[in-house]
This record gives structure tokens, sequence and C-alpha cells, in this order.
């Protein structure tokens, strides 16, 4: 009998132990998500769906039961023996019912990733070997009150498993960040390219790829690829990428957290700096707006005395910035459009938007310089990023005509206001990298100017604006309301707000459509959309913001 008891508590804990496993699996994904920051993966944890997934509940429920009832009938001889089992049982339910939305985005697994798993797998397995030891030794209503706690706790318990041993791998994972930094600082020391930091709330990695384009024309130039706008995507670009024929090394710059741009520009050392903005984005994790305005700032404290700084000048909040430039003695462009405001350096005017492009007079009146521009990407916002960009050439003193022989081979920066061929009669742009208040609102209005029988969006709404997101939500619903028959909302924390929106836009609730996945979505777009019909999607929130299955 021992000996069977024995094996039951080894064959329940392997049980529990795949369990954690693949749950771990799935919290890891949150984790790299939400960039292996621990208070915002136990935030995301907080969700009923995950603490109380229904497989942890059922892993609970067996031994659980099984002690009640045994406790009823007064059994007592083999019960750890039951209860071992009842725990075999509990997790084999669990793993049947274990399940969770389709990642859209999988799990990579980066060498940093691994040493995770692999602290996070040791941990696991002293912790089972610790259940295994309770259920053995234990007095019985402790050993049957453990086995069922490890159930009910298995989801929570996979994100304290990988935060600790994250924080247990910390000094490796220091000293290898450290190792790559080193490096790519040697790198840029050796091959010394003219660095143009790009920063911003909204607009910046359109910016990015938009000055690139041009300056390609006049030398090798490198951006930074994708949205590689932190330290270490930024390092990693300079060890992989950047080579001693760069002249120029376009460099887009993010951040969560005060401190992270300065931390960049330190790195590449930028002898220029573009801003395009200053709004919400990441508010919720600011907490204000000047604090944001002071991040992308960072930019222009870390230039030299001969830099400049190209700055929107079309909003207060952006206009303070180079306003504060200028009483520093720094040298500084503004530019917007026409309808910013008197006051502006570099003016895009007379602007036309149409469903493939739009077109407008660029002009830098102190200069002398005029340009008539036919702008082929999409959006009116365009208009601005490339005025910043013909501003930024025309400021290092290059001719301007190779830059505007550039314009008509732009291409749309993926996954923002991207035309895509699906070859039928309905037009799909994808602009789900446009995750802010002013490029969902640019979106529609792309959509307002296709020629379309119907328009119909799919979104998930506005994330991480911290306190002003149901109000950005509810206005970005009144604004779809006005443009699109029909609008596919993916059930995400903003539903709410962006829903209430669409009702007092007008929108009729039938043609409100909540759905749970991007395969949901496009099942439905298959029965409601016609040939002559567009659809827009707009902004893809990361898994950590969608519900479970």
């Amino acid at each position: 009998m021992a000996a069977l008891q024995s094996g039951l508590v080894a064959l329940g804990g392997a049980g529990w132990l795949l369990l954690v496993v693949r749950v771990l699996l799935v919290a890891a994904r949150m984790y790299q998500i939400e960039e292996y920051e621990g208070s915002r993966l136990f935030a995301w944890g907080r969700i009923r769906a995950w603490w109380l997934h229904r497989s942890a509940l059922l892993a609970a429920a067996v031994p659980a039961v099984v002690t009640v009832v045994c406790a009823a009938l007064a059994v007592t001889g083999s019960l750890r023996a039951i209860v071992a089992a009842a725990w075999l049982a509990g997790t084999a339910v669990a793993q049947r019912t274990w399940t969770w939305l389709p990642p859209k985005k999988e799990l990579v697994y980066t060498p940093r990733l691994r040493r995770l798993l692999a602290g996070a797998a040791v941990l696991a397995v002293v912790v089972g070997a610790a259940i295994c030891a309770v259920l053995q030794l234990a007095p019985m209503w402790l050993a049957a009150a453990v086995v069922t706690l490890s159930g009910a706790a298995v989801t929570s318990l996979s994100l304290l498993l990988l935060v600790t041993a994250n924080g247990i791998n910390a000094p490796v994972e220091a000293r290898i960040r450290r190792g790559f930094l080193r490096a790519a600082r040697r790198r840029i020391e050796r091959f010394d390219p003219l660095v143009i930091a790009v920063a911003g709330s909204y607009g910046k990695t359109s910016t990015k790829h938009i000055l690139a384009h041009l300056l390609d024309r006049y030398g090798p130039t490198l951006a930074t690829p994708k949205s590689f706008n932190t330290l270490m995507g930024v390092s990693r670009t300079v060890n992989d990428v950047l080579e001693e024929t760069h002249r120029t090394f376009v460099v887009e710059m993010d951040a969560y957290a005060p401190g992270e741009i300065a931390s960049i520009c330190a790195l590449v050392r930028p002898t220029h700096a573009l801003i395009t903005s200053v709004g919400p984005q990441h508010l919720e994790r600011f907490g204000t707006l000047d604090r944001i305005a002071a991040a992308l700032y960072e930019t222009v404290d870390a230039l030299p005395a001969r830099g400049f700084a190209v700055v929107y000048g079309g909003d207060a909040a952006t206009a303070a910035l180079a306003a504060r430039a200028r009483e520093q003695g720094r040298e500084v462009v503004t530019y917007g459009s026409d309808e910013d405001g008197p006051g502006l350096d570099v003016v895009a005017g007379d602007v036309v938007v149409t469903g493939s492009g739009s077109r407008f007079t660029w002009s830098w009146a102190a200069v002398e310089a005029h340009a008539e521009v036919v702008l082929p990407l999409l959006g009116r916002h365009q208009v601005l990023n490339l005025t910043a960009a013909l501003a930024t050439v025309q400021r290092l003193g290059l001719p301007l005509q190779p830059a505007l022989d550039a314009v008509a081979s732009l291409q749309p920066v993926d996954h923002r206001l991207q035309p895509i061929a699906t070859g039928n009669a309905i037009t799909v742009i994808d602009d789900s990298y446009n995750a802010n208040p002013v490029g969902v609102h640019n979106g529609l209005e792309v959509l307002a100017e296709l020629e379309a029988t119907h328009r119909i969006l799919v979104t998930p709404g506005l994330v991480e604006l911290g306190a002003v997101e149901d109000v950005e939500n509810r206005r970005y619903g009144e604004h779809a309301a006005r443009v699109c028959d029909h609008v596919i909302v993916m059930d995400a924390r903003p539903a709410r707000a962006l829903r209430d929106g669409l009702r007092s836009g007008g929108m009729a609730d039938d043609h409100v459509h909540v759905v749970r996945s991007l395969s949901e979505a496009t099942a439905l777009i298959g029965r409601i959309a016609r040939p002559g019909d567009a659809v827009l999607f707009a902004n893809d929130l990361p898994d950590t913001y969608l519900g479970a299955a």
C-alpha cells in the first residue's frame, strides 16, 4: 500500500507539473509582451478569466470533493492514496479543459526567454516536490488543503514563478545587457554616422521611415527597423545591421518611463532631433502629459551645441517644447500645416486629401524654399510627417530636389494605413499598428475618403490612455458612427466606452458586432461585406488586453 501511495503521489505531482508548464507558456507570452514588467503581468493576471480559470477550478474541485466525501463517510484507510488519486484525476481533467485564446503574437524563444523558462521550471519542480512531501507526511487535513490549493492557484502561481525566476536571473541578464551595450557603443564610435533621433507620441515610426527613404538619396542610410525603439532594440540594430558605409542613422526612440530616451541618446549620441507630437499615448504609465513631454525632450537635451531640433508646432504641448529649446539657446525649426496658425517655419499648405494620397504645397519662407508635392501615402497625417522630413533635409544643407524625387516611391509602413491586396472587389486597409487617438481618427478620415458602397471598421479601441481612456474611446466611437456602416468591436477592455460612443453617434445596435477573435471578425466580414465595400482594421491590441476562451 505504501508503494501504491507513493506512486500515486508521484503521478499526481507529475500531472500537476505538466499543467503548470502549459499555463506557464501562456503566462510567459504575456510577460514577454509586457516587456518583463512584473507589475504589469500581475495587473493582467487579476482578470477573472485567468485567476478563476475553469481548469484551475476543476483541478481544485476534484480533490476537494473527494476529501469531503471521504470525511463524510469516515474513510480513514488509504486516505492519502485516495487524495493523491484525486489530485491526479483533477489535473487530468484540467489538462483536458485548459484553453486560452489563440495567440496573435506567438511566444518568441529568445535566449532570455529560455533562461527565464528554465528558472521557472526549476522553481515549479521545487514547489511540486514540496506539495508531494506535504501529501506524504503532513497531517491529512493539511495535505488535502494544500493539494486543493495547488489546483486552484495554478494560474496565479505561474505568474509568481515567472517573476521570481526573472528576479533571480536579473544579475545575469544585466551583465548580458551591458555586454550588448558595450559592443554597440564601440560600433557607433568606430563608424561615427550622423545620428538623427525621432521621437513623439504619434507619427514617429512613419516619419522615421519617410526621412530615411529621403536621406538614402544622398548616401547609404539606416533606420531602426519596425518598432525597434527601446534601448535594447536600438543596440541590437547597431550590433547586427549598422555598417561603416552608413552615412546616416535615423533612430526611433520611445519610452515607458523617464530616462529611457536619455539612455538611448547616451548610446547613439544624436546630432539632431525630430519631435512629432506630445499626446496621451502611454499616459497610463507616465501619469501626466508633462512627464510625457519631459521624456520626449530628452532627445533635445542630448544634442550637441551644433545640433538642431525639428519640432511640430501645431499643438500647445509640442510647441511648448520648441519654445523651451529656443529659451535654452537651441536651434529649432517648427513645422505644421497652414491650419495650425502663424509663426511656423515650415508649412504644408493647400492640402488636398484623396483616397489615394495627398497633394500640398511645402514651403519654408525664411530660406525661400517651395515645392508642390504629391504624396502617395494615405492619410492627412502623412503630410505633416513628410513636411518634417523635408524640413530636416533642407536644414542639413542638402539639395532638396533628390528628396522630392524620392517622394513618389514612398511605400506605406507595414500595418499603418497599408492597402492590402485581397484578390476580390473589397478594399482592405491595414492600420493595425496605429494605436493612438490621433492615428485612429486619421484612419477614419481615410476610410471616409475611399470610394466604397459600405464602410466597415474592425477595432478593439484604445488603451494605455490613463484617465482619458474612456473619453477617447467614446470620441472614437462617435466619429466611427458618422463614417461607418458597420463596426466590429473586439471584446476587450475599451469595448464598453467605444460602444457607448457608437450609440451616441447614432449607429444602430444591430450594426455594432462584438467578436472575441480576429478569426471571428474575418468570418463576420465574409457574411456582411459585399463587392465595392471597404474594411479598415484599426489597432491590434496585445493579447494581454483580450479575454479568455
